[in-house]
């Protein structure tokens, strides 16, 4: 096994800056004397970065930090046509867009900090070939990330971080609405558009198909409402519907997570913190909100569930936007949230088509040694890095029907 070093995350992540960050976090002069460097995540986690532990021994004090590293391998790299605009983003997040969010919601007298939701940064580079992003380790706070079937208190506490998000973005937009601008310009859509529709198309309907053959086991495909609704969505196109889902922006649009789903989340019994801002987006709250909700499928089975769901969110974002001095009813209102639920919440049906298969399958690892596997090949193929296999368990096919169900007695569909 090879033995990994800060080198093996990035060449620009030094020793000098793991010495400053180190004396940031322990608020001391203690000296690091020992660094170890472990993986961080599983297998799977995801095809942009890999993600390090990197742990600190002083004369007085230990911790460790989490490190994002590009993935090495360069033809895996070449094939992530997006990776560098991913990285890039949540550089930016962590630099730019929530220091101002953190200011607005100073500036606005709250009680409450946004930081308190969202890991501490000490540090990142990009160029594009050395990227790194420098973060606390949230485990040292017991923190662990959600499963696929997160308690009651793990999603409603994920519900009040997305909404603490979804409202200071709020406050942004309409006291500071320069600034909440030109952060937004910055933010064009990165995952679902025309650049990675051709690359995205396989993989998308190999998961079709597998939503087809489990929706057509509990309904039948001539006589049911839900499969011919279903149907209907498809046959409009799902990379085009998605590319307009998440391109559109009015003036209810707020930054959104852009991939709130539960791997992305890391409760405690005090703490939820979310993570991973690289597919950050500006758009409606439905997408955020619809999509992590329907993804909960062992709590969310049925209409009435749904709706008890966006209600506790809504209750958080009222609490946040009063915190701030700001009345709920000028920005957001109940009938927004809901209007804005009925035109942009198929997005969480849409991104679920694929979700919902990966999420049950078995995933690639990023450090696997890809110019090797891939000898000839110019760009790896998603449907070879993400090979969705049927959906066996009766619990999971459960969970991709009462997606369709609910997303239809919503009239979302």
């Amino acid at each position: 096994m090879v033995q990994l070093n800060l080198s093996c995350i990035s060449s620009k992540l030094s020793e000098d800056i793991i010495q400053h960050a180190f004396k940031i976090k322990t608020n001391s002069e203690d000296s690091v004397n020992y660094i170890k460097v472990t993986r961080a995540a599983p297998a799977g986690e995801g095809l942009i970065a890999a993600v390090y532990r990197i742990a600190c021994l002083g004369q007085y004090h230990k911790t460790s930090f989490i490190a994002k590293g590009l993935v090495q391998d360069k033809l895996l790299r070449k094939s992530i046509l997006c990776s560098k605009i991913f990285f890039q983003r949540e550089a930016y997040f962590y630099t730019n867009i929530l220091p101002a969010l953190t200011a607005v919601q100073k500036a606005l007298g709250a009680k409450e900090s946004l930081q308190n939701n969202i890991p501490i940064c000490y540090g990142s580079y990009t160029d594009g070939a050395n990227d790194y992003i420098l973060l606390e380790d949230l485990a040292e706070n017991g923190c662990k990330s959600l499963t696929n079937e997160p308690t009651e208190q793990e999603r409603d506490t994920t519900l009040k971080a997305l909404a603490h998000l979804h409202a200071v973005s709020m406050a942004l937009r309409v006291t500071k609405p320069e600034i909440f601008n030109s952060i937004a310009t910055q933010l064009p859509e990165a995952y679902y558009n025309d650049i990675n529709r051709d690359w995205y198309a396989a993989y998308l309907k190999n998961a079709i198909a597998i939503d087809f053959d489990v929706l057509a086991e509990f309904e039948d495909p001539k006589t049911s409402v839900y499969y011919k609704r279903f149907e209907n969505l498809i046959s409009n196109g799902v990379y085009k519907q998605l590319i307009e889902l998440t391109s559109h922006r009015d003036e209810l649009a707020v930054f959104n997570h852009g991939d709130a789903w539960t791997p992305n989340f890391l409760c405690s019994e005090e703490l939820t913190v979310a993570i991973d801002f690289q597919a950050l987006r500006c758009s409606s709250v439905a997408l955020d909100l619809s999509y992590f909700i329907v993804l909960c499928g062992n709590l969310v089975q049925t209409k009435q569930d749904f709706q008890k769901a966006v209600k506790i969110y809504y209750d958080f974002l009222k609490y946040y936007l009063r915190d701030m001095g700001i009345d709920e009813n000028k920005v957001c209102s109940w009938n927004i949230l809901n209007e804005e639920l009925k035109k942009y919440g198929k997005f969480g049906l849409l991104a679920a088509v694929t979700s919902i298969p990966l999420l049950v399958s078995k995933k690639c690892d990023v450090l696997e040694k890809f110019e090797e596997k891939y000898a000839g090949y110019e760009r790896i193929p998603l449907e070879e890095l993400w090979k969705l296999t049927p959906i066996e368990s009766h619990e999971q096919k459960k969970w991709l029907v009462n997606v369709v169900r609910i997303s239809v007695d919503l009239g979302l569909i």
